[in-house]
């Protein structure tokens, strides 16, 4: 049996796929005993690249999940999927876009005889110049966020507690893991040294609207865990949320008191509020004038989408199961 199973959930991004493979065929790790398990989308071109590395000697297959019914868009049915095929005691997940570091699977190694589950530690490399997506992925490198760009389960426990919840596809599903071990009473020690560089990704401001609409998966989190859902502070309205929220509560009360008059100034307010928010996050950064308008735009649109999904996540998931079934292990 192998000591560890590298699991990578990769979906149409054969260069980043194959970067990500590089790193693993690099480490000090001996390659007798870990293998690596690609799950790909149908069609993926990352299956050649795949095929690539295993006839360069790395302990390396690919497959896909049968009869996926999201064509490859669901990373948390690849990740069990792969935790179902794996032979090794501990799973490692690394996800495609990521590098790990050369010591990454020795450096996780020194807590498998008395841990469950492992964060390695994640880095943001510094990018030429600071940009918007740089300053908020800053935040993955702090302990506790149990991203599953770099976590390690031990098979059992992982295949115990049902793996990731497709309830979760891609959002909150690293953390309602994490939190379903540590519910069962089990620590999740950090491993400084088992590092993984995750990029800088493109400017995508629209990803805001995104984040904003997965706001209806909260309910469930917060269902499933109440108590470390109340612990990690998280919560469907920020202080800033609640500022511009408040902007908008002021805008229809001023609307019905001074009818146009009214409307006017407070859109005015809600714009000087929306130009200083921008500033304050732009300041420092190199931007594009399409990332700036489009930012400025969403910043007062997506707290009250945020907080409609979140009431309607309230409902959707009320009497929502709040324990898997284990999941079976593949041949």
């Amino acid at each position: 049996m192998k000591s560890v199973t590298v699991v990578i959930p990769t979906h149409r991004r054969p260069e980043y796929l194959r970067r990500a493979l590089v790193s693993v065929a690099a480490q000090s790790f001996p390659r007798e005993r870990f293998e690596v398990i690609v799950v790909a989308s149908p069609d993926d071109p990352g299956m050649n690249v795949v095929e690539e590395f295993a006839a360069s000697g790395l302990n390396v297959r690919g497959v896909t999940v049968p009869n996926d019914q999201t064509n490859g868009r669901n990373p948390s049915a690849k990740r069990n999927h792969g935790g179902q095929l794996a032979s090794g005691e501990w799973i490692a997940f690394l996800d495609d876009d990521c590098e790990a570091g050369a010591n990454w699977l020795t450096a996780a190694s020194e807590f498998f005889p008395t841990a469950v589950a492992i964060e390695g530690a994640k880095i943001i490399p510094l990018p030429p110049e600071p940009t918007l997506t740089f300053k908020g992925l800053k935040r993955f490198e702090i302990p506790g966020g149990y991203q599953s760009c770099n976590m390690f389960y031990r098979r059992d426990v992982f295949l115990e507690v049902g793996g990731f919840d497709l309830r979760f596809p891609f959002y909150l599903e690293d953390s309602d893991l994490a939190w379903t071990v540590l519910d069962r009473g089990d620590t999740i020690p950090h491993a400084a040294r088992a590092i993984v560089k995750h990029p800088v990704t493109p400017p995508a401001p629209w990803r805001m609207l995104d984040g904003a609409k997965r706001a209806i998966l909260l309910p469930l989190l917060r269902r499933k865990h109440p108590e470390l859902y109340t612990k990690m502070g998280f919560t469907p309205v920020s202080r800033l949320d609640a500022v511009y929220l408040a902007a908008w509560i002021v805008i229809a009360i001023a609307t019905i008191l001074a009818g146009g008059i009214g409307l006017a100034a407070g859109f005015a307010g809600l714009v000087m509020l929306t130009l200083l928010d921008s500033y304050r996050r732009f300041r420092g950064c190199k931007v594009l004038l399409r990332e700036v308008l489009v930012t400025t735009f969403l910043m007062a649109i997506v707290p009250p989408i945020r907080l409609v999904q979140y009431v309607r996540g309230t409902g959707r998931h009320r009497g929502a199961a709040t324990k898997l079934p284990a999941l079976q292990p593949l041949s």
